[in-house]
């Protein structure tokens, strides 16, 4: 009875296309996340550029530059650690391009996006897809040998990119928003 096909419904959520270059990386990643706990974030380091004119509070980010590792004149913001991933998700355009993996933290339900940043360039096309909403972001660039390194171990791909920092970069942060927005203010009682 019924003869009907039962579907899942996707809620408008776009599901990936196999046909586009990034999806095989980002399943990988996403592969590589069963049974794992841990995802490493990189440090955030931060350095604030002042203009010689008064700026308001949301242009600051302009005047800021962003490094994973300590440079000199850098300040820390977040030091490198751990998210414990309660889950993950691949979320994609309509069109099917991924657009960043999102992982849920245990215990406090934030949620950190990640970007994989192809080791070939991108169709001038295609636009990069945004980011998904979430409490933080952050990129991955994948080497020149992620491609070989797909073939030949993909797994040992996935355990790379889950438990190292190489290639990681903070894309935004609620500290980072916070410091920001302190170098803001502090900038704007100068030119008071």
């Amino acid at each position: 009875m019924g003869g009907g096909r039962l579907t899942r419904p996707d809620f408008g959520l776009g599901q990936p296309d196999p046909g586009h270059p990034m999806t095989e990386f980002y399943t990988l990643l996403l592969e590589g996340l069963e049974g794992v706990e841990r995802f490493a974030l990189p440090g955030l380091y931060a350095r604030f550029d002042s203009p010689a004119w008064p700026i308001e509070a949301s242009e600051a980010r302009d005047w800021c530059s962003l490094s994973p590792s300590p440079k000199e004149g850098y300040s820390l913001i977040l030091a490198p650690g751990h998210l414990r991933v309660l889950y993950s998700e691949l979320r994609c355009t309509a069109a099917g391009a991924p657009a960043a993996l999102v992982l849920t933290e245990e215990g406090s339900r934030n949620t950190c996006a990640v970007r994989l940043l192809p080791p070939f360039l991108w169709p001038s096309d295609e636009a990069v897809p945004p980011l998904p909403d979430a409490s933080m972001a952050l990129t991955i660039t994948l080497g020149p040998d992620a491609v070989d390194l797909a073939d030949a171990d993909p797994r040992a791909l996935a355990r790379q990119l889950i438990a190292g920092t190489a290639g990681k970069a903070w894309v935004s942060h609620p500290r980072l928003d916070r410091w920001l927005e302190a170098q803001a203010i502090r900038w704007q009682k100068l030119w008071r």
